[in-house]
Order: C-alpha cells, then sequence, then structure tokens
C-alpha cells in the first residue's frame, strides 16, 4: 500500500480514501442526502473515482464506489477498467449517481493511505476518456442535495 502523491490525483484514478480522515482534515464537501435522522454520505475507507479536478481550486470531485448496485446506482463498464490489483477487474463496481464528493486534492492524497496500488500501478477508470468521465459528474448537478460540508459523525 503506496499513498498517493498530490500530482497523482488526475481524472480517472480510483484510489482507496478513509472518508473519517477526510473529514477530520476538513474541507470536503458531499452532496449525499442528508435527513434529521440519517446522513447517507459514506463513512468507512472506500475506493473513490477522481472525476474531475480543478487545480485552480486544489480540489477534485469524485464518486465513492460500490460492490453492489442500490437504488439510484449504476455499474462502470468493465471495459474501462485498468490495473490488475485485487478484484478491481473481476468483481461489478457501482457508483451512485446520487453521491458526489469535492474534496481538496491535498486531503485526498492525505487519506489514501490504504491505496492498494503502487505509485507505478494505481487503478483507473476511462482515464483519458474526458466524455464518459464529464457524463458521471453531470449527474450532481441532477442532484436534489447540494453540496454540504462532510461532517464529522454525529454522537449518538
Amino acid at each position: 500500500m503506496t499513498q498517493l502523491d498530490v500530482r497523482e490525483v488526475i481524472p480517472g484514478l480510483v484510489a482507496r480514501v478513509d472518508t473519517q480522515q477526510l473529514r477530520a482534515l476538513g474541507g470536503s464537501e458531499t452532496n449525499a442526502q442528508r435527513t434529521d435522522t440519517e446522513d447517507r454520505a459514506v463513512t468507512d475507507a472506500r475506493d473513490f473515482l477522481v472525476v474531475s479536478v480543478e487545480p485552480a481550486r486544489g480540489t477534485c470531485v469524485a464518486l465513492p464506489l460500490f460492490a453492489t448496485s442500490s437504488p439510484g446506482s449504476a455499474p462502470l463498464d468493465a471495459k474501462k477498467q485498468w490495473g490488475n490489483i485485487g478484484e478491481w477487474l473481476t468483481a461489478p463496481v457501482h457508483y451512485s449517481r446520487w453521491q458526489h464528493w469535492r474534496i481538496p486534492l491535498t486531503a485526498f492524497a492525505a487519506a489514501s493511505a490504504e491505496d492498494p496500488g503502487a505509485v507505478d500501478a494505481r487503478r483507473s477508470y476511462a482515464a483519458g476518456d474526458a466524455d464518459t468521465l464529464q457524463d458521471l459528474v453531470n449527474w450532481a448537478s441532477r442532484n436534489r442535495c447540494d453540496f454540504r460540508p462532510a461532517e464529522r459523525e454525529r454522537e449518538p
């Protein structure tokens, strides 16, 4: 496992990110639905797909990835996956159309210590395919929830 360098955070990158660490570092936002009783933003260490990078703002937009389908999710096209690490090329991978994260590039890199890839062997999806990645970014504008700070979990 090798933590990412900020320069590796580019569109199409797939990296394991600890969302608790993102929350502790601050500056991350999500448009996942939140109610008085539930916050649907992911709270664990999981794979995220970087769909865009805004160098001037020092941020990226990334989608958490899931092993199973759920309402509002869609599968990634297996033909566009690259990087023979673990089950990345053999197990189904889904993304939620309704959960995007805006993450400072430095926080994304800092929270990636558990990524199973090496510097010269990272996973990716649709790398170099701007149209596919833009289609995934566009779902954020269709979300009924606005971006909000990704906060630490509330104590029960």
